[in-house]
C-alpha cells in the first residue's frame, strides 16, 4: 500500500490537517524570506555611526543607518533624527520604530503556535470519529462473534488522522520556537544597539559645567578687584 492510499483511508477529516501543513510551509518560507530580507545580522553600521556620535556628528551617524533594512539600524536612525529636535523624545521614538518592526517580524507566527496545538486535536477528532463509526458498523453488523480483522483494520484506519496531525504539529511547534527565537534575538539587538549609541552621546551636564565654568572664574576675580580698590582707596 502506498503512502497515498494509506491516507486515504483515513476519511475526510484529512483535508483540514492537510491545509494545516500547506499553511506551516508557506508560513515558515515566508518568515525565513522576511527574515532575510531584514538582514539582522549585518552590524557592519554600527560601529562607524557609534565613532560618529562620539565625534559629535549626528548628521554623519544618520546618513549611515539611513537605507540599511536592518531593524537595530532603523531605530538608531530613528534616535538620531529626533535628537536635533527634542532630545527628550529621542529614545521614545527608538522604541517607536523598534516595537512596529518587532511587530511586522512576529506578525502571523501566532498561527503557526494555533496549528501547534490545533492539528494534533483534528487529528484525535478523527481517530474518535473512525473508532465511532466502526463500533457502529460492528453493531450492525449483529455478528456474535467479532472478526479481529475488521477490528484491527478500523482501529488502525482511525489512527491514521492522529498519526497526520501529530506530523503536523511537530515542525509547525518546531518553526515556532525557531522564529520566535529570532525575533528575541533581534529584540535584544534593538535594545543592544540604542542603549550604545546613547552611551556614546556627549554629556549635557557636563558641557553646561565646562561652560559655567569660566563665567564663575570671572565673577569671583571681579569680586576680589572691587573689594581690593575699596581697601585701597580707605584712609
Amino acid at each position: 500500500m502506498t503512502l497515498g492510499q494509506l491516507l486515504g483511508e483515513a476519511g475526510w477529516l484529512m483535508s483540514p490537517i492537510y491545509a494545516c501543513s500547506l499553511v506551516v510551509v508557506a508560513l515558515v518560507v515566508h518568515k525565513l524570506l522576511e527574515l532575510r530580507a531584514a538582514r539582522t545580522r549585518d552590524l557592519e553600521w554600527l560601529d562607524p555611526t557609534l565613532r560618529a556620535v562620539a565625534e559629535g556628528d549626528i548628521g554623519g551617524a544618520t546618513r549611515t543607518c539611513a537605507g540599511r533594512a536592518n531593524p537595530s539600524a532603523r531605530a538608531v536612525q530613528a534616535l538620531l533624527e529626533a535628537l536635533p529636535r527634542r532630545p527628550d523624545r529621542a529614545e521614545a521614538d527608538a522604541a517607536r520604530v523598534g516595537s512596529a518592526e518587532l511587530q511586522r517580524l512576529d506578525s502571523r507566527l501566532g498561527l503557526l503556535s494555533f496549528i501547534a496545538q490545533a492539528a494534533p486535536l483534528l487529528g484525535l477528532l478523527g481517530t474518535v470519529i473512525g473508532m465511532v463509526e466502526l463500533f457502529m458498523a460492528i453493531q450492525s453488523a449483529g455478528a456474535t462473534e467479532i472478526d479481529p480483522n475488521l477490528l484491527s483494520s478500523g482501529i488502525w484506519k482511525a489512527l491514521l488522522t492522529t498519526a497526520a496531525g501529530l506530523v503536523v504539529a511537530v515542525p509547525a511547534l518546531g518553526a515556532y520556537a525557531w522564529l520566535t527565537g529570532r525575533v528575541d534575538r533581534v529584540k535584544l539587538q534593538i535594545s543592544d544597539s540604542v542603549a550604545r549609541v546613547l552611551s556614546e552621546l556627549p554629556n549635557p551636564a557636563e558641557n553646561q559645567t565646562t561652560a559655567r565654568s569660566p563665567s564663575m572664574g570671572e565673577g569671583q576675580g571681579s569680586d576680589h578687584e572691587t573689594h581690593t580698590e575699596g581697601s585701597s582707596g580707605a584712609p
